[in-house]
């Protein structure tokens, strides 16, 4: 080979070289683009996600907090008709009480009185008979 072939090759070759650089440049740039646009559309499309959960998340939170509401409300009706009853049991608790209290009176006057009639004879009544009639 003589040196004008090996000169006219490398010249002919210097643009080749250049347009391949020229190439892998674009095409890396372009993969950047590309890649930039994916990571964007992935980035777009992870934040739609992350705003839907968050929106059925405050959907549920809203939900839940309505329940308490419902429950603590029905607590308070349950309480205040806790202490009505109790008031009424109280009530009735304190009546019976007294008339305990009157039984127990009474007890101790129907023995007073059958020891003072078995005593004295009991002035006519025999307290033993259901009838109440009088003595013979």
């Amino acid at each position: 080979m003589d040196t004008t072939t090996i000169v006219t090759a490398v010249v002919a070759g210097i643009p080749s070289f250049f347009a391949a650089v020229f190439a892998y440049r674009t095409s890396a740039h372009a993969n950047r683009i590309s890649e930039t646009k994916v990571d964007g559309e992935a980035y777009e499309r992870s934040q739609q996600f992350y705003e839907k959960v968050m929106a059925g998340a405050e959907r549920e939170l809203a939900r839940l907090q309505a329940q308490v509401d419902r429950l603590n409300d029905q607590l308070e009706r349950v309480n205040n008709q806790l202490a009505l009853e109790q008031d009424v049991s109280n009530t009735l608790r304190n009546h019976l009480r007294a008339l305990q209290t009157q039984v127990t009176a009474m007890e101790s006057t129907v023995l007073s009185l059958r020891s003072g009639f078995n005593r004295g004879g009991g002035g006519g009544v025999n307290m033993n008979k259901k009838e109440g009639h009088e003595r013979n």
